[in-house]
């Protein structure tokens, strides 16, 4: 894949613009590939550095019209919009860092209204996208010796994997998770019919334990150590309560 090919990706990528199927392909290859991801991070870095100094309304119609004629290219068909986007998005993002203080709305364009992501929204998705998957794990094993081994060099975190298959909650795999353009470790267990999706991230922003539903899904939130454990599902909240209390304390924590 060409650098262009890339750049147009990830564009499409932070714009929504990707089916399932390739999003859950970026997130492999991001998770994968340490020059994409540091790619990701550095238009993410930079857009967040310009937010501030380029605070202020959006550019008007007429300077962007100007730009376009000035780089050289005019308005794509409606079949290749994920170029257009790239191109206009190098385009805000060079006249950002020429001063130019006008076009502060442009230059955002990697990062989310309103400051840092939602982890709960990225959880979910992660969720979401595995259900849409031919099969919602990268490995595929029962064994937690295995599963939890899978995960070195892929993360930097290898969380732990109870087994929990004599509750009637077997472990079936693994899979690797995008949160905050990190590679997070997801275990997948399985409750009759129901996958249960375990995402494992760093316990930076001190949120207390909980438990909720979003877009018809349950999640339930807790810590161990220095890690918080998210458990996403179609499950009931009383059944994803169970499993969550049932996980921490064969992972050595106590049950609320």
């Amino acid at each position: 894949m060409t650098d262009d090919e890339t750049l147009q990706l990830l564009s499409a990528y932070a714009d929504g613009e990707l089916s399932p199927g390739e999003v859950l392909a970026m997130e492999r290859r991001l998770a994968a590939d340490p020059a994409a991801r540091a790619m990701a991070e550095r238009l993410r870095d930079l857009s967040r550095a310009l937010r501030g100094p380029l605070a202020g309304p959006s550019a008007p119609e007429t300077l962007r019209a100007g730009v376009i004629e000035q780089i050289g290219f005019s308005d794509p068909p409606p079949s290749r919009t994920r170029l257009g986007s790239w191109q206009v998005l190098a385009a805000t993002l060079l006249l950002g860092l020429a001063g130019g203080a006008a076009l502060g709305a442009g230059a955002v364009y990697l990062d989310r209204p309103g400051g840092a992501p939602d982890t709960g929204a990225s959880v979910l998705a992660g969720h979401l996208r595995g259900l849409a998957a031919p099969q919602p794990f990268d490995v595929a094993s029962s064994d937690r010796h295995v599963v939890k081994p899978w995960f070195n060099g892929r993360t930097t975190i290898a969380p732990e994997a109870p087994d929990l298959s004599d509750r009637g909650f077997p472990l079936i795999g693994g899979r690797v998770d995008i949160v905050a353009g990190t590679p997070v470790p997801t275990l997948v267990y399985r409750r009759d019919r129901h996958v249960i999706s375990v995402t494992v991230v760093s316990a930076a922003d001190g949120a207390a334990d909980g438990e909720g539903r979003r877009d018809g899904s349950t999640i339930e939130r807790w810590h161990l150590g220095d890690l918080t454990y998210w458990a996403v599902s179609d499950l009931n909240l009383r059944d994803l309560r169970a499993f969550a209390d049932l996980f921490r304390s064969r992972a050595g924590g106590r049950p609320s």
